[in-house]
């Protein structure tokens, strides 16, 4: 009778652990979720005029022109993102452009960049952070998306490399959750 008891007890206790420990876990993936609409907060996301500015400002005067307005093209100010994903995918839509979906697991696609361009996409998703990793014969860019504790609020920094570049450009745009 004492060896039932026991045994019950066992058992009772490790149901009890495996579903304590399976809600927190289904809590936990829940909580980590960067699915949803999110929208642009100006006031403290940088500026991207004087991103763009500050980069041309650095090189020559002859290349400056085109240098802005290939940045400009290349980095707009998106007003909305909206994200889902799956077990095998992540896709990322801003604004009115067709949706980047990518495989979860980082595997490079053929994509159209904001310019036009062709470039090659990849995502990874990792708890509260996304990262899109575009790469073209021009450069590289890495929008790294990173979501607060509390799920409300997005933040992309962008860090984007070339060799007609004479230094890297980083900046940081601040993304509300819509309701």
């Amino acid at each position: 009778m004492a060896m039932t008891n026991f045994v019950s007890t066992l058992c009772l206790g490790l149901l009890c652990s495996a579903i304590f420990h399976g809600s927190s876990t289904l809590a936990a993936a829940q909580e980590s979720r960067l699915d949803g609409t999110y929208i642009l907060d100006k006031t403290d996301s940088d500026n991207m005029t004087e991103v763009i500015e500050d980069a041309v400002g650095k090189l020559n005067f002859l290349t400056r022109d085109i240098a802005r307005e290939r940045l400009k093209k290349l980095n707009p100010a998106y007003r909305l993102i909206a994200i889902s994903s799956s077990p095998n995918a992540i896709s990322v839509t801003v604004d009115n452009r067709p949706p980047l979906r990518a495989p979860a697991n980082g595997a490079p696609v053929a994509w159209i960049g904001p310019d036009g361009g062709k470039v090659n996409a990849s995502t990874q998703l990792a708890g509260r952070r996304l990262a899109q990793t575009f790469t073209s014969a021009d450069g590289r860019r890495v929008n790294d998306y990173t979501l607060s504790p509390d799920g409300r609020t997005l933040t992309m920094q962008v860090t984007e490399t070339s060799p007609r570049l004479p230094q890297p450009i980083t900046y940081k745009q601040v993304y509300r959750r819509v309701s």
